[in-house]
């Protein structure tokens, strides 16, 4: 793994040694097929001590210069991924870290404490994963760990597990239909790596922290068996531990990047951040649809109307639109994506096999930031009519429709 960079804001009177190796092993990243390839970074972590330092938007700022297409995060007492959650959410997946504080690491496992904790989050937010976890042999056994992976399968949650490969084997014995994200591949060798994934079909591994894949912008033979034998199971990330590591975000990618291209372009995909997608996201995207679910359900007599980052609860008033009687459309804008701005709302109807739409064009108001009110829609004809919302903000409009048929 190439070294740190300098994180020093004044002019440099010399290059420092280690930046100068960094230089040196940029080049590689550019070459072959691997150069802009995106990254998925499974292992990123954004704690207490990390906000002052790095601002959240900085933060943000260096995924994007990373070329980052998807970001694992969890951070000691979860704050820190709310926040960079909030600021980016169709960049930043959220995990549960079981910390309140980075001392939590060393005792968490005798300590009851932590389950109030786990469980008051997963009431408060939705997440993909529990973890990144410090959890090593025995351990995995005690009351708090195994209230844990209870937490996880209740929730139907990933296992980010920083363990040994007894723990590993632990936490699939206490819940065999377990997706355990293994960090750091355990630091095994790549023989011990194979075997644990031959196992255990649902066990990932991520990169961090391993400089053995490509160390010289290269891949070790081991490791290339090791991808090539099991092609959907590995995937990048940075482990970002301390703060100063968040500004090594564009130049792990880079690195990574560099060794990937020594790999058929296949197989680097999967591993640049195909895998993580295909691991992490269908999770995520079950949660965030519960969610929304359960903060927006259809009203009696409406409909829920739904589309990606948006949803809306809409009720007739009358609840049964009949021919040639106007009726008026109560709509609820859902808790959607943070930060998305709803500036007005579009309501129409329209018959597709008939080619045109009502006879009358409806009024809509806004009744607060939430709720609007449009009156006076009339359907003039028996048959399929097509409701359609066209919610429009700063970002262009997005359209959500409802069929109405009409006897």
């Amino acid at each position: 793994m190439p070294p740190e960079p300098t994180l020093s804001r004044r002019p440099a009177r010399r290059i420092a040694p280690a930046c100068l190796a960094l230089l040196l092993l940029l080049p590689l990243a550019g070459r072959g097929s691997a150069a802009g390839l995106p990254i998925a970074d499974a292992h990123i972590h954004y704690s207490h001590d990390a906000w002052t330092l790095v601002p959240t938007a900085e933060v943000i700022g260096l995924m994007r210069q990373a070329g980052l297409r998807l970001a694992l995060v969890s951070s000691s007492d979860d704050e820190g991924t709310q926040r960079l959650h909030q600021a980016a959410p169709e960049l930043v997946v959220p995990s549960l870290r079981p910390y309140r504080t980075r001392a939590d690491a060393s005792g968490w496992t005798r300590d009851p404490s932590i389950i109030p904790h786990l469980e008051d989050r997963l009431r408060r937010f939705r997440y993909a994963a529990i973890g990144e976890f410090h959890l090593y042999g025995a351990d995995a056994d005690l009351p708090v760990p195994r209230r844990m992976v209870a937490l996880a399968r209740e929730h139907r949650l990933i296992l980010h597990a920083h363990s040994d490969a007894d723990a590993i084997e632990r936490l699939f014995a206490q819940y065999p239909q377990a997706r355990i994200l293994w960090a750091h591949a355990g630091f095994e060798r790549p023989a011990a790596v194979r075997e644990m994934l031959r196992r255990h079909p649902q066990l990932w591994a991520d990169l961090a922290f391993r400089n053995d894949p490509g160390s010289r912008g290269e891949v070790d033979p081991d490791w290339r068996a090791a991808f090539e034998e099991f092609p959907e199971r590995f995937m990048l990330g940075t482990d970002t531990f301390t703060p100063e590591r968040l500004h090594y975000i564009p130049a792990h990618a880079e690195w990574a990047r560099g060794w990937l291209a020594a790999l058929p372009p296949a197989l680097a995909e999967r591993i640049a951040w195909r895998n993580a997608e295909a691991l992490l996201l269908p999770v995520w995207q079950a949660h965030r649809a519960a969610a929304a679910d359960a903060d927006c359900p259809a009203p009696a007599g409406g409909w829920r109307l739904s589309a990606p980052g948006m949803a809306m609860s809409v009720r007739a008033d009358p609840p049964a639109p009949r021919v040639g009687e106007r009726f008026s459309l109560h709509i609820a804008l859902c808790p959607g994506e943070p930060g998305r701005r709803i500036d007005s709302l579009g309501v129409d109807a329209t018959m597709p096999e008939h080619r045109h739409g009502m006879n009358y064009r409806p009024q809509v108001r806004r009744l607060d930031e939430r709720h609007f009110q449009a009156d006076g829609l009339l359907m003039h004809m028996p048959g399929r009519w097509e409701l359609v919302l066209e919610a429009r903000g700063p970002g262009g409009g997005q359209r959500l429709r409802q069929e109405i048929l009409l006897p």
